[in-house]
């Protein structure tokens, strides 16, 4: 049998289909791209899922921002509970700078606003003997002093390198020995444990952030009776809630309930007019008085 012209038909067969293989795998890179619609859709896919996560990441960092103010808080408290034990019960003195303008010692020193001056920086202020009561018993640790959500600074200090100011927190004026201004009538001082009558311990708060417009010395003035009025506005910075401490030596992330109480930065200061405000009537209820 002759097999001679069959040679000829393998190799047309063969190039046919490697022809055929050409083209599909033309087809097969083709088909492999995207077209705009798919890559429409697939963008739009991407919008959602980052709408959706975007919230719940800001929960989680507002949550641990409040871990971590908290923390700060209980040391806080802490420390200020270690030196009325180490001084025959006596409080840590809380005394105003501006009355007289005169230097007395105490918990903190220095006063913040929204200038460069270094004292809105100068953590000696805190922890540093020489002007603080409390720097030795915190190991001179003065990052507990600013809450991590206080992350405020004015234009002016932004164009310095400053992304916040040295502190956030203030003492209740009515605690802590020291010069004050008498600007509430029967204004009454706790310059020890037993000086507690009514509230009880649980229900004084001891250290609170402050709004940073109204923060100037280691002091917030509150009165112990319902007011029309705030003589200087606590924090909000955690979703219209702030941390404070309390006698007892518990600290909570108190809410704010009236939008008056948390007005926005650089629209207030000092004596703002709030009447029938159920935050001022809180405050009133949780500051020291006589029975």
């Amino acid at each position: 049998m002759n097999f001679g012209p069959a040679v000829p038909e393998r190799g047309r067969a063969y190039e046919i289909f490697k022809m055929k293989r050409m083209n599909e795998s033309v087809v097969k890179v083709h088909r492999e791209g995207f077209t705009l619609i798919e890559l429409l859709v697939v963008i739009a896919i991407i919008a959602i899922l980052a709408a959706l996560l975007l919230p719940v990441l800001n929960r989680a960092k507002q949550r641990a921002y409040a871990t971590q103010c908290m923390s700060n808080e209980k040391q806080l408290v802490l420390v200020w509970t270690m030196y009325a034990d180490d001084n025959q019960d006596l409080f840590p003195i809380n005394s105003d700078p501006h009355v007289n303008n005169i230097f007395v010692k105490s918990w903190v020193t220095g006063t913040l606003d929204w200038t460069t001056s270094p004292s809105n920086t100068n953590t000696d202020y805190l922890v540093n003997d020489s002007y603080s009561l409390l720097g030795n018993y915190l190991g001179r640790n003065y990052q507990v002093f600013a809450c991590p959500a206080a992350n405020f600074a004015s234009p002016a200090e932004v164009k310095v390198g400053w992304d916040h100011r040295s502190r956030s927190v203030a003492m209740n004026a009515a605690i802590g020995d020291g010069l004050k201004y008498n600007i509430f009538k029967n204004f009454y001082v706790a310059k020890k444990m037993s000086d507690f009558h009514a509230p009880m311990p649980s229900d004084v708060w001891v250290f609170t952030d402050e709004h940073p417009d109204s923060i100037d010395d280691g002091l917030l003035y509150d009165a112990n009776y319902a007011t029309t009025s705030f003589t200087e506005l606590p924090g909000s910075q955690h979703a219209g809630a702030c941390g404070m401490d309390f006698a007892d030596g518990h600290a909570e992330i108190h809410t704010w309930r009236d939008p008056r109480t948390m007005p926005p930065i650089g629209s207030v200061h000092h004596n703002v007019q709030s009447p029938n405000n159920p935050d001022s009537f809180w405050l009133a209820d949780h500051s020291t008085r006589l029975p």
